[in-house]
């Protein structure tokens, strides 16, 4: 199954492509879309809209797992921008009919590195040694849409969440 993990953010949104076969997970594509603060919102977010789309299209994704947003934010407005960013990420699998899985960020650092308190270093040291690719760590909005890929291929192996998916009419 090919899978794209997905980190957003209104200044840097980490997308990462993996596939996945028989539990054995190799990378596929992993890049960061960027925007300039200096732009309208608008602009903004039809920038993260349009290249999430790209990739989409370039790379046939089966699924997207994408980071859930925070419990806590300091600021709330820093909240609804993200949901902003995080919507139009999903708009875009759902305009290509892709199924969309959401996961909490200390989910996804637990089943990648063992604690879901890791900090930012131990996350790209964790991806960059399961999946052997020095490089996907460099930056770590790439090393949370890997992670997110991860924790999604993690979860559906498990059989129990096959059969529930397959009564709710999922891949």
């Amino acid at each position: 199954m090919r899978i794209m993990g997905v980190d957003p953010g209104l200044s840097s949104t980490g997308y990462a492509v993996i596939d996945d076969v028989g539990g054995r997970q190799s990378v596929v594509e992993g890049g960061v879309v960027r925007t300039k603060p200096a732009e309208p919102l608008e602009h903004r977010l039809h920038t993260i809209y349009q290249d999430i789309r790209t990739v989409i299209e370039q790379f046939a994704p089966a699924a997207m797992a994408i980071e859930d947003l925070h419990t806590r934010y300091r600021n709330l407005k820093t909240a609804i921008v993200m949901g902003h960013a995080r919507g139009v990420v999903v708009m875009a699998a759902g305009e290509a009919g892709i199924p969309v899985f959401d996961y909490e960020p200390t989910r996804a650092k637990k089943l990648v590195t063992g604690s879901g308190r890791a900090d930012k270093e131990q996350v790209q040291r964790a991806i960059t040694s399961q999946l052997n690719l020095p490089s996907v760590s460099k930056n770590e909005h790439v090393a949370d849409a890997f992670a997110i890929a991860l924790c999604h291929a993690i979860i559906a192996s498990n059989p129990a969440y096959q059969a529930q998916q397959a009564a709710l009419g999922r891949r």
